[in-house]
Parts: structure tokens; sequence; C-alpha cells
């Protein structure tokens, strides 16, 4: 279905940066396929280094642009992707787009914009990919531009690495008191922080991630017990629990097929 290939991050760029990825449609017959992407955390800088338009949006009813910053999503987004697709994509961890550019993550949430939002050296940068053909080198010139973003970078900016491990220790069940105690932020700082450079409201990422770690149980294992996920994964109860799958999944927990779309997994998000 896709042809995937992983580079590792600079050391410096650690924090900032899950993984860079080369991903290609393999489809054997022309046109398109219709694929969902699940409610997730990442961010995504992706660069088209293949043909044009080969990706549509269909949540929003638009081609994708060459360069674009992506997601995250709280809500279930449909991709059309064209035979020829090829992109150069950088997954980022959650926040880390506002940190080396200071532009607020809601801003693509949900969708795509145009990179051209972060300056024209980026869309300089994009012309430059397309004109290479060896992917290690497209990957060294991406990433020779973010750490150049990253070190000249002067701006303060509250990090807010401390809460998003403790939300992840917690598989998402935890109080906005907990998250105040573990990082001395005041439940204000943290709500406008969070919303700013994730894109998303506090409650809303934590909800997203309690959603992840359910469907990540449910692809490992064979038979679920659906009586025993709610409690097993801090829902109130059943009904909430159905509830809260349904509303992220689109379906109920014994509809889900037990895989994520093709591109997702490709993705890695």
């Amino acid at each position: 279905m896709f042809k995937v290939q992983s580079f590792r991050p600079h050391r410096l760029l650690q924090d900032f940066v899950l993984t860079y990825l080369i991903l290609e449609s393999d489809f054997q017959e022309e046109g398109c396929r219709k694929m969902t992407i699940l409610p997730h955390l990442i961010q995504s800088i992706v660069f088209n280094i293949g043909p044009p338009d080969k990706v549509y949006d269909v949540t929003n009813k638009e081609y994708v642009a060459s360069d674009s910053i992506t997601g995250p999503n709280d809500i279930a987004c449909e991709r059309c992707i064209y035979a020829g697709m090829k992109s150069l994509v950088v997954n980022l961890k959650p926040g880390a787009w506002f940190k080396l550019f200071h532009i607020p993550a809601t801003n693509f949430t949900n969708k795509s914009i145009d990179l051209s939002v972060a300056g024209s050296q980026i869309h300089e940068l994009g012309e430059l990919l397309r004109e290479c053909n060896n992917g290690q080198e497209q990957v060294a010139m991406l990433e020779a531009f973010l750490l150049r973003q990253l070190l000249s970078e002067k701006k303060y900016s509250r990090s807010l690495n401390e809460a998003i491990q403790l939300i992840y220790a917690a598989d998402g069940n935890i109080t906005i008191r907990q998250l105040e105690l573990g990082t001395y932020f005041t439940k204000r700082t943290l709500e406008r922080n969070f919303l700013e450079q994730t894109g998303l409201r506090l409650k809303t990422f934590c909800r997203i991630v309690r959603f992840r770690r359910t469907i990540e149980y449910i692809e490992k294992e064979r038979k679920t017990q659906w009586c025993l996920l709610a409690s097993r994964f801090g829902y109130s109860d059943q009904t909430h629990f159905i509830k809260e799958f349904r509303h992220f999944a689109g379906c109920l927990p014994h509809e889900y097929p037990g895989f994520r779309s093709s591109l997702e997994q490709a993705l890695g998000i």
C-alpha cells in the first residue's frame, strides 16, 4: 500500500522531532483511495516531493498544499490518496511546532495549511527538496533548516514537556489539579499554553491520549473483553466508554475493525 523510509532526527532535535519519513503510495491501479485518520496528537510538516495534487482532504474539501503543516485532529478526518503520491514528512512531538516557529498550533487543528505561514525560507526549502532525488540528501537539507531554526529561535515559551509526560504516564487519566501540583503551572497557564502549543484544549488532549491507549490495547488483544475496558482505561462507566469511543472513532467499540488505516500506520501516528 505504501513504501516508507524512516530516518532518526539529530540529537539536538530529538526533543522536537519524532521521525522523518519518505512516504510513497504503492497502488497497483490508478485513481485514489479514501482513508481515515483517527484523532491524534502529532503535528506533521509535509513536503510534496512527487507529482502535484496527490492528496485530497475530504473533510475540508480541498487539495493539500505542496508544502503544509498538518494536524493534530480531535475528530476523525478523511484523505484521498492518489497513485504516485510521494511526500517527505516530519512528525513533530506535541507542541514542537510552536517552539520552533512561534505560530499557534490552533491554526491547523483538524486541517492542513500552507507552510508559507512560516515564511519564504521554508517555501524555498520545498523547491530545493523537489529538485533533489536522493532521500538521505533531502532529509539532510531539511534537518539543516530545522537546526538553524532551533538555534536562531530566541523567544521564550513555557515548556509543556513535563505536563505532557505526566498525562502520558497516567494514560490521560489525570486531573488539572494534579497537573498544577506536578508542574507548578496554574490552571489558566496550562489551559492557555496547551491550546496555543498543541492546538488542543487540555481536557481534549487528555481524552485523546486515553482513546489512543484504548485502541492500541484493542489492536494488540485478539479477544477483547469489552466490559472490562471502561475500568481498565479510567472511564467512569461503560456508558461513558462507549460514548467517548463513538465520539472519536465514529463507531461503537465492537464495530472497530481492530486496526487503523494503512495511511495512519504508514505515518506512524
